[in-house]
């Protein structure tokens, strides 16, 4: 009895642990994911939960007497006891005592809280160093040092700083007016201060970078000017536009910051939303490393960006910009970036208003999660405009519902930020465990298998952590393994290393001296040819263009046969290109379906026979159709003859080295446009210049033929639709 009641007791707990866990995940009103190599979203665990929303219902004056700084704020602000009412605020920012600073826009004041977002300070009104009664307008960007609060005084055009208990302490000026462009109009949106005391501000209306200044307003200079962004349009219409109309046009000029923040070497993160979006998505789907077209940078103290985007995807928020179907179809292009916040580790977050999402990342630039959505529940945000880190915590500020959410970093989040610490503190072996963890967790969890990767490589495991960067098609950090792995190959197997080397030197030349005895062997005229006389007869033209395509027609040294022989070898070549290539041949992606490999070769060399043949027939050409794709495919040979030993090489290549490749395959496709030009020349006894007039209208000729054909098979699908749905229609009402 006592054990079938224990058994009970069992079953209810794991039931009600399960509810409680069903219940806690139900609580989290977005989803939370990363993306792997492609762009496909990874679903993982929440990083962060909500915990609790600050608005102007819960921000009070706090009644503890420390301080008197509910007294101080009450008396020398005209305030009450009571709520706080919040209005349009603009930023958020924690200092080191994890105490919140906003900026209360709407209400042209500062709003200061204590770590449990008791409102202990409200700065407004003071006298300012002239002893003139004076007051905060549309103050927008918050910085905060140990010691003093810097604002962006938007409205008043300047930068004003107050010490913590919100004495007012100096104006950091607009600079001289003899530095600034002409017209110019400063208006600080955002503001930040380096350990030297340098200030610097972003003005939304400065589109030359971000504005360094000294504490009185001296001008040090800009900050990583932005690029100038052109659309294909504009590059165009610039081309008929006088020197004068391209100096007054407002388009072609630097785009502008919109934040900044600075971490704790003096690094400036800066953010804008104002690049042109098709600039920005081909970078991002380019997986650019450049910061020309990036909506986040990381400055050196000269205006460099020295960000690390070393991950898959450029750090800039959204991969899948461009969602197929569902409700968020509204939502596309790149993420709108208006903010970010650094936190401990090198791990930094920014936000995208668009989405209202949070994308974080490592120092590296790889994504850790991303999290957030619309709504109106604990956790969704409506405008999302400011963000924050409170120790662990992330406040996010929502313009609209004049809020801060605040979120707490679970148990997953936790196991994240623990590993990325053992690694910068070189404890790798405890590294791993968390890795472990993160993926028993999140399966998915690429950075996971990369961290794992790296600690098996600095243990000398090559092998195993080549298996784990493979996971995470990781192909770079699995080319340093490969290549640490074949060096201690290498050397206990050299002599194997070696005799492969000369087998195969040996062989290449043993075959080709034997193709050219058996080629001059059957110089002679035959009345029939055997196929493979005719099939190594492509060996003796590749070397011989003109007398070899000259013999082809006229002596019948080739045929039909021997052309699909060659190319059907090409395509095999393909094929095996696609399917036999090494790992890092194709970046760890794979090299793709191999009947579109074979159509890929097979299709063009068709195209360019039938083109020519069409337009040489009206040019007084002296080739048949027969010829002219006798020609071709036999062409086709460097192809052949390259691509083979290409595609095995690749599987013993690093990442370093595929430029070898590259060069070898690019060689043979000179080599055969070359054959091309020269055996068209020869099968219609064309002059050079004539030639190359029929070549390029080769080319002309096969883009109208694809085109015929795309607008045939258009054509045909709907007049299939239109069949169908009278079909559909007629057996409907039937």
């Amino acid at each position: 009895m006592k054990h079938r009641t224990f058994k009970t007791l069992l079953i209810v707990t794991l039931l009600v642990l399960m509810l409680g866990s069903i219940t806690a995940g139900a609580n989290v009103p977005y989803t939370t994911y990363t993306y792997g190599v492609t762009n496909m979203i990874q679903e993982s665990p929440a990083a962060y939960v909500p915990l609790t929303l600050i608005d102007s219902a819960s921000l009070k004056f706090s009644l503890s007497a420390e301080g008197g700084a509910s007294d101080n704020a009450k008396i020398k602000y005209g305030e009450t006891f009571g709520t706080v009412n919040l209005a349009s605020p603009e930023d958020i920012f924690v200092d080191d005592l994890n105490h919140v600073y906003i900026s209360d826009t709407g209400n042209n004041r500062i709003v200061v809280t204590d770590e449990e977002y008791n409102v202990r300070l409200v700065i407004s009104s003071f006298t300012n160093n002239y002893g003139v009664p004076d007051s905060l307008n549309q103050p927008h960007g918050l910085f905060v040092t140990e010691s003093e609060i810097f604002v962006a005084d938007k409205g008043n055009s300047r930068v004003v700083v107050f010490d913590k208990l919100g004495n007012f302490v100096t104006i950091v000026p607009e600079p001289a007016s003899e530095v600034m462009p002409d017209n110019h109009v400063y208006s600080p949106v955002a503001v930040a201060v380096d350990s030297a005391g340098r200030i610097y501000v972003v003005s939304s209306t400065t589109n030359y970078g971000v504005l360094s200044l000294n504490r009185d307003g001296t001008f040090n200079g800009f900050v990583g000017a932005q690029k100038v962004t052109y659309s294909a349009f504009d590059y165009f219409w610039r081309m008929f536009q006088t020197a004068e109309q391209i100096a007054a046009s407002e388009q072609y000029v630097p785009t502008e910051y919109n934040n900044i923040a600075i971490d704790e070497d003096d690094f400036v993160f800066v953010t804008t939303a104002s690049i042109d979006e098709n600039s920005v998505a081909s970078a991002i789907q380019g997986k650019s490393k450049a910061a020309d077209y990036m909506t986040v940078k990381k400055l050196n103290p000269k205006g460099s960006d020295v960000m690390n985007r070393n991950g898959f995807w450029p750090p800039a928020g959204e991969v899948d910009m461009y969602p197929m179907g569902g409700a968020s179809v509204k939502v596309s292009g790149p993420s709108t970036v208006v903010d970010v916040a650094i936190t401990e580790n090198g791990t930094w977050s920014l936000i995208d208003t668009k989405r209202s999402k949070v994308f974080t990342y490592d120092a590296n630039g790889n994504m850790l999660y991303a999290f957030g959505d619309f709504g109106d529940q604990l956790g969704n945000i409506q405008t999302l405009d400011a963000i924050d880190y409170q120790g662990t915590n992330i406040l996010l500020l929502d313009k609209a519902s004049a809020s801060i959410t605040v979120y707490k970093r679970t148990d997953y989040g936790d196991l994240i930020a623990a590993a990325i610490q053992n690694d910068i503190d070189q404890n790798y072996s405890k590294a791993v465990e968390y890795y472990t963890g993160i993926l028993q967790r999140n399966n998915n969890y690429d950075t996971a298998y990369v961290g794992i990767g790296q600690a098996l490589y600095r243990d000398g495991e090559y092998i195993e952590a080549m298996k784990y960067f493979r996971s995470a098609y990781d192909s770079e950090n699995y080319s340093e393994a490969y290549q640490a792995y074949r060096k201690i190959w290498i050397e206990e197997n050299l002599w194997i290393f070696l005799a492969v080397v000369v087998v195969c030197l040996v062989g290449f030349v043993k075959f080709f001296g034997f193709a050219n005895k058996y080629n001059k062997k059957n110089t002679k005229d035959k009345e029939k040819r055997g196929f493979w006389e005719e099939v190594m007869y492509g060996f003796h033209i590749i070397f011989h263009p003109f007398d070899g395509f000259w013999d082809l027609k006229h002596e019948g040294r080739g045929s039909v046969r021997g052309a699909v022989f060659w190319l059907l070898a090409a395509a095999l070549a393909f094929v095996y290109n696609a399917i036999g290539g090494g790992y890092l041949y194709y970046g760890g992606q794979g090299g793709g379906n191999y009947v579109m490999a074979a159509m890929s070769i097979a299709t063009p060399a068709l195209l360019v026979a039938l083109a020519n043949w069409c337009l040489t027939t009206l040019f007084d050409g002296e080739g048949t159709f027969k010829d002219v794709f006798i020609t071709c495919c036999y062409s086709l040979v460097p192809l052949v003859m390259i691509l083979f030993p290409v595609t095995a090489i690749s599987n013993v290549l690093t990442t370093n080295e595929m430029g070898i490749l590259t060069m070898l395959t690019t060689i043979a496709w000179v080599w055969v446009g070359l054959l091309v030009f020269f055996g068209v020349m020869v099968t219609h006894d064309y002059t050079l210049g004539k030639n190359f007039i029929t070549i390029l209208g080769t080319i002309l000729m096969v883009c109208v033929i694809m085109f015929v054909a795309i607008l045939f098979f258009a054509l045909i699908g709907k007049i299939y639709a239109f069949g169908f749905n009278i079909y559909f229609e007629i057996s409907t009402r039937l």
